[in-house]
C-alpha cells in the first residue's frame, strides 16, 4: 500500500540534515495495491471507518475489536504522523480503554523525549495552559507536526489526569549515537544507553529498502539505522520501566508512535517483549489513498513473512496544513531574536510587506519571543481575518496588518 512519509518527516530530526532535493515525488506505476501486503487483501475497495483482524480477514465493529483489545496489557496504535485521522482512531482507542478501566490507561507518546517528563506531568495535573505546554516542549523545534493532530489527544488525557510517558531519548544521547555509533562512545554516554539488543534483519532489511536511496550521503542509512535502534530501544525500556513501577501498576498503556516504529512487531513490539512478557496488540490506521507528494517513490519491500498487524483500521488521509493558517515566513531564531529568513511568494507575510531580516516582536498584540509561540498566535487567526504584527527594521518598530484571505 501507499504509506505517507510517518518516518521521513523525522529524517532531519535523525540525522541533523534536511532532506535532499532529489528526492522525487512521482509515484511510480508499479506502485503496490492497497492492503497487498495482508494475508487476505481485500477484495473490494477498502471504505472509511472499515476494521479488520488481520489474522483471518474478518471484519470488525469497533466493539468487537475493542473486546479482544482489552485484553492485552500493551496497545501499540501506529500512524502517520501528519494524518488527522490517524490521531482521531488513537483518540476514540484511548477513550473507550478509560471507559473500560477507569483510572488505569496511561499513554507512551514518540513525540516527547524523557527530559520532557516533568511537563508531560504538570499538563496531566492540570497545571499548565496550552501555550504554556507548548513553550514548556519547544514544540516547533522538538517535533514540529502540526499541533492541531495531537490536541485532542492531550486534552483528553489532562481532563482524565491520564499519566502521559515521553518515550523518546534525550536529543544529546542521540546526537552522540548519530556521530560515533554504538561501539564507540565514551563510557560516561554508554552507560545512559538502554540495553540494545541484535538488530532485527527483517527490520533492517526493510529500513535499508525504505531509506537507502534517499539518505542525503553514502553510509548515511547505518547512522540513521543506530538511531532507529536507539529510538526504539529506549521506547521500549520506557514502556518497561513505568509499567514495573508503582504508578503503572495494574494499567494499560496505549504506545502512540510512527507505524515504522510498530508495524509487523519487529520494532519496539519485539524489543519490549525481549525486556517483559506480556500480552500486546498492534492497531494501524492505514489511509486508503495517499497524495503523491506525501509517499516515499520507488521503494520496493522485500518479503516479509510477519502479519503487519492484528488489526487494519481504514481510514481517509486528511492533512491539517490545508485548513491552517500561515504566516508564510522563515524564521532564524538562533540569535535570541525571530529574525525573518525568508518570505514566501504569495504569502500573507509577503501582502503584508515584510522582508528578510525584519526582526517579529509581537503578533496580534501578543509579545513574541520564540518561534513556537508565534505558531501558536498565528494559528489563533482563521481565514477571513487579519492582525497587527509588530517588527523591527532596521531598529525601527514598524506595524504591519496581515491578512489572512479565504
Amino acid at each position: 500500500m501507499n504509506r505517507p512519509l510517518s518516518l521521513v518527516l523525522a529524517l532531519p530530526l535523525l540525522l541533523g540534515a534536511p532532506l535532499g532535493p532529489s528526492q522525487a515525488t512521482e509515484v511510480p506505476p508499479e506502485a503496490a495495491a492497497v492492503g497487498s501486503e495482508l494475508p487476505y487483501p481485500p477484495t473490494q475497495s477498502p471504505q472509511p471507518d472499515q476494521i479488520v483482524h488481520v489474522p483471518t480477514g474478518l471484519g470488525m465493529s469497533f466493539d468487537d475489536m475493542m473486546e479482544m483489545v482489552s485484553g492485552a496489557r500493551l496497545v501499540f496504535v501506529g500512524e502517520s504522523h501528519d494524518s488527522f485521522q490517524a490521531h482521531q482512531v488513537q483518540l476514540q482507542i484511548i477513550r473507550d480503554l478509560e471507559r473500560r478501566f477507569p483510572g488505569r490507561v496511561a499513554i507512551g507518546m514518540e513525540m516527547f523525549r524523557q527530559p520532557q517528563q516533568e511537563t508531560l506531568d504538570r499538563w496531566s495535573q492540570g497545571r499548565l495552559t496550552e501555550l504554556e505546554f507548548l513553550q514548556a516542549t519547544r514544540w516547533q523545534k522538538s517535533w514540529s507536526v502540526d499541533f492541531g493532530n495531537y490536541k485532542a489527544i492531550l486534552d483528553f488525557a489532562r481532563d482524565r489526569h491520564i499519566d502521559l510517558i515521553a518515550l523518546n531519548p534525550p536529543m544529546d544521547l542521540q546526537d552522540q549515537v548519530r556521530r560515533h555509533g554504538l561501539d564507540s562512545l565514551p563510557d560516561e554516554v554508554r552507560s545512559q544507553l538502554p540495553e540494545i539488543g541484535e538488530p532485527d534483519p527483517y527490520e533492517h532489511a526493510v529500513m535499508q529498502a525504505i531509506y537507502g536511496a534517499h539518505l542525503p550521503t553514502e553510509g548515511a542509512f547505518e547512522a540513521f539505522f543506530r538511531v532507529q535502534l536507539l529510538w526504539e530501544e529506549s521506547m521500549a525500556e520506557r514502556v518497561v520501566d513505568y509499567l514495573g513501577s508503582a504508578r503503572g501498576q495494574g494499567k494499560v498503556m496505549v504506545v502512540l508512535a510512527g507505524a515504522g516504529h510498530v508495524e509487523y512487531g519487529f520494532g519496539v513490539p519485539k524489543k519490549v517483549l525481549r525486556r517483559l512478557p506480556l500480552p500486546y496488540t498492534i492497531i494501524a490506521p492505514t489511509e486508503i489513498e495517499v497524495p503523491p507528494e506525501k509517499q516515499m517513490p520507488g521503494v520496493e519491500l522485500p518479503a516479509i513473512p510477519l502479519l503487519p498487524s492484528d488489526f487494519v483500521w481504514w481510514i481517509r488521509y486528511e492533512d491539517l496544513a490545508a485548513d491552517t493558517v500561515r504566516l508564510g515566513v522563515g524564521i532564524d531564531d538562533s540569535q535570541g531574536t525571530l529574525a525573518v529568513q525568508s518570505v514566501a511568494g504569495g504569502s500573507p507575510a509577503e501582502s503584508a510587506g515584510l522582508r528578510v531580516g525584519d526582526e517579529i516582536t509581537s503578533f496580534a498584540g501578543h509579545a513574541v519571543a520564540d518561534v513556537t509561540t508565534l505558531v501558536y498566535w498565528v494559528g489563533q487567526q482563521e481565514k477571513g481575518t487579519s492582525a497587527i504584527v509588530t517588527i523591527r527594521r532596521a531598529g525601527t518598530p514598524l506595524d504591519l496588518r496581515v491578512e489572512f484571505r479565504p
